[in-house]
């Protein structure tokens, strides 16, 4: 069954009747003129990317693939975010490959899909791929990486459609004030660093992710015997990180705020440890900052070190979070 639009559930809350709410549905959801291959679209963007399609309803379940009306004059890609709203980071980041001709190409997804929204945006596009749209209503395009829809490129109709199993017929709406439950997310190592030059005196960014979770704990260890303070690292010289959230500095944590001291060269608070170890085959020191903290971010979370030792270093750093899937 192909499903452009349905009405809300049993106006306004129930849902259609003729649906059985028992039974999964399988639709493909879009909103276009019904083109089909190999027929050129009506209007077409060549090399064009930062633009989007919202879906605000009916998306929950399995999703099969994604499809644009695509066509490549030779090697070239579309890459693509899906996420639930204009304003989230991505929950799947994708690579989509048009044929040669004009036709409605498709990228594999195979997982399920938690969310009653969804909003697909391109992020790039190779210059020899040209995808499809209309000037026709109802429109629904959005522009910019910012996820903002300008009046100058609201009007039109990107050609991307969703093909599902497992869809459910659809979902009572929820207002007020509810108990909830996370969304489901899982446990991983965002970004594993190593031997990142960290100057003197100057601040060093480390790009953590682009996605939406909870940020829980980050780890550097700088490699501090190469340094005119090797050893234990005096009170004068600072090290610290700074954790960026959706672009916002969020946190700035250093060895004086983890020491709880301003001339104590080792120590922890209840946000993480500031201590030295060293390594005896080979012999070398290391300089460890550690700091826990549950931060939600919905579009990027990364990193930014400093230390003023007197000379540059290297820094290896670990990153770990709760990534929304």
């Amino acid at each position: 069954m192909s499903t452009r639009d349905h009405p809300d559930w049993w106006r306004p809350m129930g849902g259609q009747n003729s649906q059985d709410s028992t039974l999964e549905r399988r639709s493909l959801i879009w909103n276009d003129n019904d083109v089909e291959a190999p027929d050129a679209p009506p209007a077409s963007h060549t090399g064009i990317y930062y633009k989007g399609k919202f879906f605000p309803r009916g998306c929950r379940g399995k999703i099969e693939e994604i499809q644009i009306y695509s066509i490549r004059a030779a090697a070239g890609q579309i890459w693509l975010w899906v996420t639930p709203f204009p304003g989230l980071g991505p929950i799947h980041e994708l690579t989509l490959t048009p044929g040669l001709a004009w036709g409605w190409h498709g990228v594999a997804v195979e997982e399920m899909w938690n969310y009653d929204s969804m909003y697909i945006f391109i992020t790039g596009c190779s210059p020899s791929v040209s995808w499809g749209y209309d000037e026709e209503q109802p429109h629904d395009g959005h522009e910019s990486v910012t996820w903002t829809p300008p009046i100058s490129d609201v009007a039109n109709r990107p050609f991307f459609r969703v093909v599902y199993t497992a869809e459910t017929p659809g979902d009572v709406p929820v207002s007020g004030i509810v108990n909830v439950i996370e969304i489901p997310s899982v446990a991983t190592r965002i970004t594993e660093a190593l031997s990142i030059l960290c100057n003197n005196g100057a601040p060093s960014t480390v790009v953590a992710a682009m996605g939406a979770g909870t940020f829980l704990e980050v780890r550097v260890n700088f490699e501090t015997s190469v340094t005119p303070t090797a050893g234990a690292p005096p009170a004068a010289v600072t090290y610290m990180v700074t954790v960026y959230v959706d672009g916002i500095a969020t946190v700035h944590a250093s060895n004086r705020d983890l020491t709880q001291s301003a001339v104590a060269t080792a120590g922890r608070s209840s946000v993480g440890e500031f201590y030295q170890i060293t390594v005896a085959d080979p012999a070398y020191d290391i300089t460890v900052l550690t700091l826990r903290m549950p931060l939600k971010f919905q579009m990027s979370l990364y990193v930014e070190l400093y230390q003023s030792s007197g000379a540059a270093v290297d820094a290896d750093v670990w990153v770990n979070a709760n990534m929304i899937r």
